[in-house]
């Protein structure tokens, strides 16, 4: 028997919410709920979310679904040509700037249009930083809307930290909240990492979330 004090990681995790009512809104990404809140009253066949990396574009991408019916597919799909992107239904490609067969994109696009479907794209890169070589296909994502995600503000940080930690089956409070606040860099993939690397220690160590445990993940970046 393993007498260690350290608890194997089981492969269980509570599901990830992606409903509407499970995104924390705030300054810096009120402009894209705003545009999925608007849908179908959308003047355009298409969005683009521009944000960096776990900021929840592909959350909103499941909102956006489970309103437009959407099919969702990424980048690769595109490169390969999947032919059910040329289907009769709303779709999402996820993380455009990856794109680079862009003839393929350009017939999407265009199938989409004269159908009159409706299309979400997702983007780590504003479009004057993507290197797209067809002027056809950059001159038409010209026209949509682009609706930018920022780094978040402090409040939504705590809001972050608290419905990465619910997804987890694990609830804190603000003293905990405000001290990773206060230490922590203020991007998505860190807040991310950081929440799984808490989670993950809390489990193997058999215990409770705490500001010790905390500080001991912290202090090892």
């Amino acid at each position: 028997m393993n007498n260690s004090k350290e608890q194997q990681i089981l492969p269980f995790e509570f599901r990830e919410a992606k409903n509407r009512e499970d995104f924390v809104v705030g300054a810096s990404n009120r402009e894209a709920v705003k545009w999925i809140d608007r849908y179908p009253r959308w003047k355009n066949n298409g969005l683009i979310i521009i944000g960096p990396n776990a900021s929840g574009k592909s959350h909103l991408a499941n909102v956006w679904q489970k309103k437009s019916l959407c099919d969702i597919f990424n980048y690769e799909d595109v490169n390969r040509e999947n032919k059910d992107l040329l289907n009769f239904n709303n779709i999402t490609i996820e993380d455009i700037h990856n794109i680079t067969n862009f003839k393929f994109f350009l017939h999407i696009f265009n199938i989409k249009q004269e159908r009159n479907l409706k299309f979400l794209f997702t983007s780590r890169l504003n479009l004057q930083k993507i290197k797209i070589k067809l002027e056809d296909i950059k001159s038409r994502l010209k026209t949509l809307p682009q609706a930018l995600i920022l780094l978040p503000t402090d409040d939504e940080i705590k809001g972050i930290l608290l419905k990465l930690f619910k997804d987890k089956g694990v609830f804190l409070n603000e003293d905990i909240i405000n001290f990773i606040l206060i230490r922590i860099e203020r991007t998505y993939i860190t807040i991310q990492k950081l929440v799984s690397e808490v989670n993950n220690l809390s489990l193997k160590q058999k215990k409770n979330i705490t500001i010790p445990l905390i500080k001991e993940v912290i202090d090892k970046k």
